[in-house]
């Protein structure tokens, strides 16, 4: 509880210094949206779309200065995709290594032919305490917005 709690206090204190970059506006908007919200889960996010898992891992960078190694890459493909040119495609957007892949999922579609071309990529990192921090991000960005107005 008290690691829980410390994480929540630093959040707030990070919050107005971070406030004005667009990056950290970005970062926690796309988890809010694109997000595993359960607070037992990892920070993970899975989306299919390159411009926003390449501005979440620059998040992951430059806001929570997490290092390559602590960040995975997981990958949903439906079996007619090459698991390899996914990975290519996936390492290429966020700059990270075949290492930080682990093993891929696939899923059957409806459809005979494939939908999405290079699959869906999650964006993991195992700590509880960004975790934290991101729900606590999340729930002071939304006080702030709903707040009635007088």
């Amino acid at each position: 509880q008290q690691w829980h709690h410390v994480a929540r206090i630093e959040a707030e204190k990070e919050f107005p210094r971070f406030l004005r970059n667009p990056l950290f506006t970005a970062g926690v908007m796309l988890y809010w949206g694109e997000g595993d919200s359960k607070p037992i889960n990892p920070l993970r996010l899975s989306n299919t779309d390159p411009r926003m898992v390449r501005i979440y891992v620059d998040f992951l960078h430059r806001i929570l200065k997490i290092p390559n190694d602590k960040i995975r890459l997981g990958l949903i493909l439906y079996p007619d995709l090459s698991e390899k040119l996914c990975r290519r495609f996936w390492s290429d957007i966020t700059g990270l290594k075949n290492d930080n892949f682990f093993k891929t999922q696939y899923i059957k579609g409806r459809h005979p032919t494939t939908r999405l071309l290079h699959g869906i990529c999650m964006v993991i990192v195992g700590s509880r305490r960004y975790k934290t921090k991101m729900l606590r991000w999340i729930e002071i960005f939304s006080n702030q917005l709903t707040i009635k107005k007088r």
